[in-house]
């Protein structure tokens, strides 16, 4: 069974002796989630990286919130599913002056992205609205209001994020004997579980 926030929370409150969450509220211990999954997302951006569908209409789309990056767009998400290929805008403008204003179409050939405006993908030629195209985005990590929400990490990753949270319970009361170096341990082991991960994807990814 997956760990759920909720769980986790409670596993927390167990190991630091505080199941009536009289030294850490569990509003707090969420608070510490938080942090450990925003943390996760600067080390281990990879893990965030999935296919996604778009729905677009005419030569401009906006990102929706919960895309951190644009990563790719592949390919036409109808039956043909034809690649789509980047281009440069200022190509796009020298060869087809007045692009943006051609009849809409129902199959992308191009996009355009430009981390200047990372926001923002441009569509060659416009789309007829609902077009559907395939990107490939790192999603952001989105803070829980509430510990019934779901995480936005993969569940296999929820051990780390324990590790996380217990750090920074620790880390509350470093004074105290024994503290410190409990929280330093488990930092540790949640830097240890994301090395070990990371270091296995790269040995295993094909060498180009």
């Amino acid at each position: 069974m997956a760990l759920t926030v909720t769980q986790l929370i409670s596993d927390v409150a167990r190991e630091v002796q505080d199941e009536t969450h009289v030294r850490w509220t569990r509003p707090e211990l969420l608070d510490y989630f938080n942090a450990a999954q925003r943390t996760f997302a600067e080390q281990r951006p990879d893990q965030l990286v999935q296919e996604l569908d778009l729905s677009i209409a005419g030569w401009r789309h906006e990102l929706a919130p919960n895309i951190h990056t644009l990563m790719d767009i592949t390919n036409n998400g109808n039956t043909a599913r034809k690649r789509i290929t980047k281009t440069d805008l200022w190509v796009l403008d020298a060869t087809v002056p007045g692009w943006r204003a051609q009849a809409p179409q129902r199959e992308v050939l191009h996009f355009m992205h430009d981390i200047r405006s990372p926001r923002e993908v441009l569509f060659y030629p416009p789309a007829v609205a609902g077009t559907v195209v395939r990107s490939v985005v790192q999603l952001a990590i989105a803070d829980l209001t509430d510990e019934s929400q779901d995480a936005s990490i993969p569940e296999r990753w929820m051990d780390a994020l324990r590790h996380f949270v217990l750090f920074r319970a620790w880390s509350k009361d470093a004074e105290y004997g024994g503290n410190e170096e409990l929280a330093a341990s488990h930092l540790m082991l949640f830097n240890q579980i994301l090395g070990v991960q990371s270091k296995a994807a790269n040995e295993m990814a094909p060498a180009m």
